[in-house]
């Protein structure tokens, strides 16, 4: 999930925060933020607060990050310690919190988090003991269900408890979220999907030229990815499956991981590492260069235990970019790519491989599918802030809450 977004989006852009005796109090909690959620919550005409980590440590999902520095316009943003500062669903915050509740004196709340992380039912119960009739919220992207045992794992379900008991809404990021939160007793009326927003100025096609020229990728059929290089995201699949494809196919791999050393061995023992060029980790800004220079882009996640693909924001990045796209069908990637795009078996090197060579062989089909999948991202992913969020939290304000009681104690800040 990308919480640190620096940009606000077009739609928002030039509207102004102003507040008036009508406007509705939304409070933004989270361990890191979203600045373009925040600003189109804000646009839309609500006294937006948001309180987050000063600092924290988000591993795979983004290291560690550090709130700005405090301001007011065009929302308030205030931010807290917490401690520890990894893992962080184990991380709570140690003060700020309840004068910051106290400052928005919230009509809505919204937690952009997971109800088993412990920051988030801190958070949520302390409102609900001093604001006991504010809408409590969470913006979630888990879509599988969850057993916390051993360890410190029971504290999590403690806390996904307590927070399901108090929970009026929920904003999630795919209809596998919502289906979670269902199984665990949350109304489906009171569960709505907001995909998360993708930026439509910063992605869409760029000129590669120099970057394919760079990467000795001029005549080559370029096969990429993007992501983190760790094992869930089936990697492996895709160099088994690459493999496959004849000389005239290049693989690109943009990002960085703990898995990259197992790939590369493996790569080589496949003989396909001369035919491989990767690229560590870009700046956001990058990317869309990066994704320009691919014929077509895989996601080849594959399921574990504790996690499936989420939601493959990857994915409506290069759809913006006119880049065909191909998933496994893992998780939410069918969802997102919808029929403007090919998905395969999750773990099928052979079914990976024959889409491949399909796409790579035909290149009007190439262009037909970068076309849909342009199409359903500017529908289905742009402005969904805007589109889906806004008018959301308006309905969660009106809704009756769900258990009125108040005075719940279970993990508040003392």
């Amino acid at each position: 999930m990308d919480l640190h977004g620096k940009g606000s989006c077009a739609a928002c852009r030039s509207q102004t925060h102003h507040e008036g005796h009508d406007s509705l109090r939304i409070l933004i909690l989270g361990l890191q933020g979203d600045d373009r959620l925040c600003r189109c919550i804000s646009a839309a005409g609500m006294d937006v607060t948001a309180f987050l980590a000063k600092r924290v440590d988000l591993g795979d999902f983004g290291h560690i990050v550090e709130a700005e520095p405090d301001f007011d316009m065009p929302y308030r943003l205030r931010s807290g310690p917490v401690w520890p500062l990894r893992p962080y669903p184990y991380s709570r915050w140690t003060c700020g919190l309840a004068h910051t509740i106290q400052l928005a004196r919230p009509q809505v709340v919204l937690y952009t988090g997971e109800p088993s992380e412990l920051a988030g039912a801190q958070s949520l119960l302390m409102v609900r003991r001093l604001v006991p009739d504010a809408r409590l919220g969470v913006y979630v992207f888990e879509n599988i269900a969850r057993e916390w045992r051993g360890k410190l794992r029971w504290l999590r379900g403690r806390a996904e408890r307590a927070v399901l008991a108090q929970l009026d809404f929920a904003a999630c990021s795919s209809q596998g979220a919502v289906g979670r939160l269902v199984s665990l007793g949350l109304p489906q009326q009171r569960c709505r999907v907001v995909y998360p927003e993708v930026d439509a100025q910063l992605f869409q096609p760029a000129d590669a030229t120099a970057t394919r020229q760079a990467l000795g990728l001029d005549d080559a059929v370029v096969i990429g990815y993007v992501g983190r290089i760790v094992w869930e995201k089936g990697l492996d699949v895709l160099a088994e499956a690459f493999a496959g494809l004849s000389q005239q196919y290049r693989l690109l791999l943009v990002g960085s991981g703990d898995y990259l050393p197992k790939l590369q061995a493996q790569m080589q023992s496949l003989g396909i590492a001369e035919r491989v060029r990767h690229v560590p980790s870009v700046p956001l800004e990058q990317v869309p260069r990066h994704m320009s220079a691919m014929d077509m882009m895989v996601l080849p996640s594959r399921s574990i235990p504790t996690w499936q693909e989420q939601y493959g924001r990857v994915l409506v990045q290069a759809m913006l970019c006119q880049i065909p796209v191909i998933g496994s069908d893992c998780g939410a990637i069918p969802e997102v790519i919808g029929e403007a795009g090919l998905v395969f078996p999750e773990g099928s090197s052979d079914a990976l491989c024959d889409a491949m060579r399909w796409l790579g062989e035909e290149a009007h089909l190439r262009q037909s599918i970068g076309h849909k999948g342009y199409d359903r991202a500017i529908q289905t992913f742009v402005n969904t802030y805007r589109n889906s969020m806004v008018p959301w939290l308006k309905e969660a304000a009106d809704m009756p809450l769900r258990n009125p009681s108040s005075g719940r104690r279970e993990m508040s800040e003392p």
